[in-house]
């Protein structure tokens, strides 16, 4: 054979590798076993740092209290006393006293009513004391009682009163629509908004605290009583600084998250949460590529560096992100992932996704795929494998949920799992379902993992109808010292504008309300409304 036909013959040949190639590529959805775990080409992006510019602030605040306090005497009867110490708190107080002998002490701040009062034993005996105060009313010259209980158990108090500022102009309004202290979960009903405040309300909707720093969606309280808070500059678009503060405002912590170019504002979109390595894993955007809301990373708490970043489109078929029509589709929003719950049961991760109307169970950090919750359509033939089928008549799938969350055993069955969910009851994708925008519930699932089943046990929210549909938004959370739950539909239209609404209720079916309150005064393109709530003891010690 010549030297001329060998060389067209070989390039012959690679032609048609090439081309079936790019075919194969073409239809792999519908002709190869996907795997669905999280890819890594071994390059992380430094996507977050520490920053420690709040830290420094505080540090000059903390030096002039301290001044402050060595400057003058301050026992028992005459304290220190330090409104909003940390100056975005201001519902908050720090106290500080010397005793003569070591001595435990309770604070209490009186209530409104018999069900107001707020009070916190601190355990230590000690003789030099700095007490936080929490549950203030604004506006308002609250009585606080602080006890000093000696090892002999002998006991002394001493009153003193704190008077507050108003709440701000801009602030949110809420009433109190149905209250019954006595069948409530302990604790304050936390707001938590898609942009501005964050704030706490006791069973009278009374506002008994908030934070000056601005927030958006994510709110969560850690393991050693910090908060995980995500906020920004004032006057700043962007919301690219994660804080760990205490109650009194006291940051330990600040991660800046660094997304390039991206304009938006929310650069952690939906969800933060701390992985029990102590780091913590947030969604946000992969600014490198023409899609939103599809990646999380793994934070390192230490150090603040990314050390995991992972897409979404590493773990779906290409043809459910290319050929995605939906809501915001021009922005590449495919997915809209707007939680992630971390079960440490089994090390698993569970993610909500909008708009792609599913729930999944993912091992963590693999990303095995354990299961989906969502309708059989438009799923590739690879993927059957993972979606649960239904048991019962009167079954429903969720549509645009939001909020999902693990609940304790539930049925003494240790083969099944159950989740709590908020379903908006919007189709977006898949599950064309005739009662799609008539209401929006809270629901929960029963599943089976090794038989691959789902079934409704519970639900509220149905009976309500359009008076509870919230297209956009939404809670819901177990308590789990009653065993109640509670419901955030957040984004309701009704004839004077818009509300959120909370409501608490038990475990019955049909459940009853034990708790409910509507929030307004907000635009309806202003993010002003509640994304979530739930109910938290103010002093992170009580349990």
């Amino acid at each position: 054979m010549n030297k001329t036909l060998t060389v067209y013959l070989i390039s012959a040949i690679v032609t048609v590798v090439f081309f079936i190639g790019i075919e194969f590529m073409n239809n792999k959805d519908e002709t190869m076993e996907i795997d669905p775990s999280f890819q890594s080409d071994g390059k992380i992006e430094q996507l977050s740092s520490k920053d420690k510019t709040r830290i420094n602030e505080q540090k000059e605040m903390e030096e002039k209290l301290q001044n402050e306090y060595a400057a003058g005497t301050y026992s028992f009867d005459d304290p220190l006393i330090k409104v909003n110490p940390y100056g975005v708190t201001p519902l908050t107080a720090l106290t500080m006293f010397e005793t003569d002998e070591p001595v435990q002490i309770t604070v209490t701040v009186e209530g409104k009513d018999e069900n107001g009062d707020v009070q916190h034993i601190y355990d230590q005996f000690k003789k030099e004391h700095s007490v936080s105060v929490l549950g203030l009313y604004p506006d308002y010259e609250n009585t606080v009682t602080i006890e000093a209980t000696a090892e002999s158990g002998e006991t002394i108090s001493s009153t003193v009163t704190i008077q507050t500022k108003p709440l701000p102009d801009d602030f949110l309004t809420t009433n109190v629509v149905e209250s019954d202290p006595e069948k409530m979960e302990n604790g304050m009903t936390f707001i938590v908004p898609s942009s501005r405040y964050v704030y706490a309300v006791d069973h009278n909707a009374e506002v008994r605290w908030y934070s000056t720093l601005w927030n958006s969606h994510v709110f969560e309280r850690l393991e050693n009583g910090n908060l995980l808070y995500i906020t920004k500059e004032e006057g700043q678009e962007k919301y690219n600084e994660m804080l760990e503060m205490d109650m009194l405002g006291k940051v330990y912590n600040s991660y800046i998250i660094q997304l390039g170019n991206y304009e938006d504002t929310n650069l952690v979109h939906h969800g933060a949460i701390e992985l029990p390595n102590g780091n913590f894993l947030a969604t946000v955007h992969d600014t490198e590529s023409e899609y939103i809301e599809d990646e999380m990373i793994e934070i390192d708490r230490e150090t603040g560096e990314t050390v995991r970043e992972f897409s979404y489109r590493d773990v779906f078929p290409e043809s459910i992100y290319q050929d995605y029509e939906g809501p915001s589709s021009d922005e590449g929003d495919w997915l809209h992932q707007n939680a992630v719950w971390y079960d440490e049961k089994d090390d698993s991760i569970l993610i909500s996704s909008r708009h792609q109307d599913l729930i999944m169970k993912q091992s963590y950090p693999q990303g095995d795929i354990q299961w989906i919750l969502a309708a059989d359509e438009k799923w590739p033939d690879s993927y059957e494998k993972y979606l649960l089928t239904p048991k019962g008549e009167d079954f429903k799938f969720p549509g645009g949920p939001h909020a999902m969350m693990t609940m304790p055993d539930q049925d003494n069955n240790k083969q099944t799992e159950d989740i709590l969910l908020f379903d908006n009851n919007i189709v977006i994708t898949r599950g064309e379902d005739p009662l799609s925008e008539d209401f929006s519930r809270m629901v929960q699932y029963r599943i089976n993992p090794e038989k691959m089943t789902v079934e409704e046990v519970w639900a509220f929210g149905e009976e309500r109808g359009e008076a509870l549909y919230s297209r956009i938004v939404g809670d819901a959370n177990y308590h789990y010292d009653t065993g109640n739950r509670m419901l955030t539909s957040g984004y309701i239209e009704v004839e004077d504008g818009m509300n959120s609404r909370v409501i608490e209720v038990n475990n019955e079916q049909p459940a009853d309300v034990i708790y409910e309150i509507v929030i307004s005064d907000f635009e309806k393109e202003s993010h002003r409304q509640a994304y979530r709530a739930f109910r938290l003891p103010l002093h992170p010690e009580e349990k």
